[in-house]
This record gives structure tokens, C-alpha cells and sequence, in this order.
């Protein structure tokens, strides 16, 4: 893995001044991710320097949970909206092998420390993997029997190859349902909020919390994406897969009018495909989940 250099990522004060401006541009739900936001140095300063942005009104975070409980406080204080914890296994040795040495514990222990602080709609993102994690589907899904959570299959894309869909691990989204309603009985609810993350949400009968299934390989929902990515060296990306971006960084450290930047929005909104092309060549690390 090849490092950035300081200089070269956007500075606190700088994400602020984007977020500033994006509002004034109607953009008001804005997400942390990554990468692992909460690895980098002093993202306690960024959060606080957020939660006193006036106009965010949905203000959430990405995080694969290793650190979740050293800062599930200083979110609650700072008025973060909502929580999605990365989660591809609950079995200790699949977890450390996944995630390269992560504890398992550390994770469950930062799901516990959010739902006992009140935090509302929580979402936890299981990766469906053929092989890997398809064993584990029903168990996944038995975590919102009594718990307010909403347990997210997300389908496996096979990033930096030809199709997304590949043989080796690609489970599509109508056998996961299956799977888990064969000794499930689940109920189909509303999907809130489409244009945010076009997932089918379900219920098992008289569970607490709810499941919900993203098809974003063998269902592309480009259609209703409203979304744009901002990566840390200050590109704004029209699309995660495909598309064009913005450097504003470039733009940024150029003293620009808020006309110049305004203008760098609508480039980057008008780059954004009508369906992304189905072959992924990004660096996930780089651009983030």
C-alpha cells in the first residue's frame, strides 16, 4: 500500500470549508468514511468541527468498528445522526483473517456502547462472500431479534476485474434472501429515503430491528443515486465506479470566488453516469467503501 503525503490530503479546515459551501448548494446529509475514518490523527478535532456546522441536517459516520468505542461519546455529544459499522463475520478467526489481525470483540463491544447511548438507526453492513461468509447469513440476521439495528446485506463486488460480478465470491441478492427465509418468515416494509441507498428492507416477524439487502451489482440502482464522493486528496467523484471528478483541492488552494467552486459542484454532479459501467478498477482503500 503506497501512502499519501500530508500535503497532499485535504486539511480539517478545508473539508469544513467544502461542507460549508455544499450546503449553501442544497447538499445537507453528509457522511464520514473510508478507508477507517477513525484511524486518522485527531478526527475527534474534525467531528466536533462538523457537529458546529450550521445546516447538516443528517450527519453519519462508516467505520469498520475496531475503534468504535474510544469515540461513541464524543458522536453522541457532537449530535451525529447515524452509525453503519462494517461487519463481514462473527466468528473470531474468520474476523481476524478478513480483517488482517481485527479483534471481533472490539467491534461487538462498540455495537453495544451505541445502542446503550441511544444512537437511532444503525445500520451494520455484512458483504455477502460465497465461501467466506455464506454460513453465517441466518446468524446476521438473528442479531435484530432484539436489537434495534438494521442488519445490511450488501452485495460482493469484485473490484479491479473485468465484471463485478464474479464467480469466486458474488452471491446475488435473491439467493441471500432466500437463504435467510427459508426458516425466517419476513416481512417487506417501505424503503425509506431511496435516493440515499436503494435497499429492500424486510423484517423477520416480531424482531426488534430489520434487515435490509443492496443489490448494487445485480440490481444497479443508479437511477436514484443523489450521491458525491469526496476522497481525502480532494477529488470529487461523480461516482464511485465510473463517471469523472473534480480536483478541488486544486481549486481550493487557489483562492477561489464561490462561484468557482459552485461551478466545480455541477461539473462533478453532471459527470455522474446514468448506470456505472459494471467493471470496477478503483483502489477501494483510496477512494472508500
Amino acid at each position: 500500500m503506497e501512502l499519501t503525503k500530508h500535503k497532499d490530503i485535504l486539511t480539517y479546515e478545508e473539508i469544513v470549508m467544502i461542507v460549508r459551501h455544499a450546503i449553501k448548494l442544497g447538499i445537507k446529509s453528509f457522511r464520514l468514511t473510508g478507508g477507517e475514518p477513525l484511524f486518522r490523527r485527531d478526527i475527534e478535532h474534525l467531528l466536533r468541527m462538523l457537529g458546529d456546522v450550521q445546516g447538516i441536517e443528517d450527519l453519519a459516520i462508516t467505520t469498520n468498528g475496531i475503534c468504535l468505542k474510544n469515540y461513541t461519546k464524543v458522536m453522541k455529544e457532537i449530535g451525529l445522526f447515524r452509525l453503519n459499522i462494517s461487519l463481514d463475520s462473527l466468528e473470531e478467526s474468520k474476523f481476524e483473517k478478513i480483517t488482517r489481525g481485527g479483534n471481533l470483540k472490539d467491534v461487538l463491544d462498540g455495537i453495544d456502547d451505541v445502542i446503550h447511548l441511544g444512537f437511532k438507526n444503525t445500520k451494520i453492513n455484512v458483504v455477502a462472500m460465497k465461501g467466506i461468509n455464506d454460513d453465517e447469513f441466518e446468524e446476521f440476521a438473528r442479531l435484530t431479534l432484539e436489537r434495534d439495528l438494521e442488519v445490511r446485506f450488501i452485495e460482493y463486488m469484485a473490484m479491479n476485474k473485468e465484471n463485478l460480478a464474479s464467480e469466486d465470491k458474488f452471491i446475488p441478492m435473491s439467493d441471500i434472501i432466500d437463504i435467510i427465509g427459508k426458516s425466517n418468515e419476513l416481512i417487506s416494509l417501505p424503503s425509506p429515503n431511496l435516493g440515499s441507498g436503494a435497499a429492500k428492507i424486510y423484517r423477520i416477524r416480531g424482531a426488534v430491528g430489520k434487515l435490509g439487502f443492496v443489490s448494487a451489482v445485480s440490481q444497479p440502482f443508479c437511477n436514484s443515486c443523489n450521491r458525491l464522493r469526496l476522497t481525502s486528496d480532494g477529488k470529487l467523484r461523480s461516482c464511485l465506479l465510473s463517471g469523472g471528478e473534480v480536483d478541488l483541492k486544486n481549486i481550493l488552494r487557489n483562492n477561489p470566488t464561490e462561484e468557482i467552486l459552485t461551478n466545480a459542484f455541477i461539473r462533478a454532479a453532471n459527470l455522474k453516469p446514468p448506470v456505472h459501467s459494471g467493471k470496477g478498477h478503483v483502489v477501494m482503500h483510496q477512494v472508500g467503501g
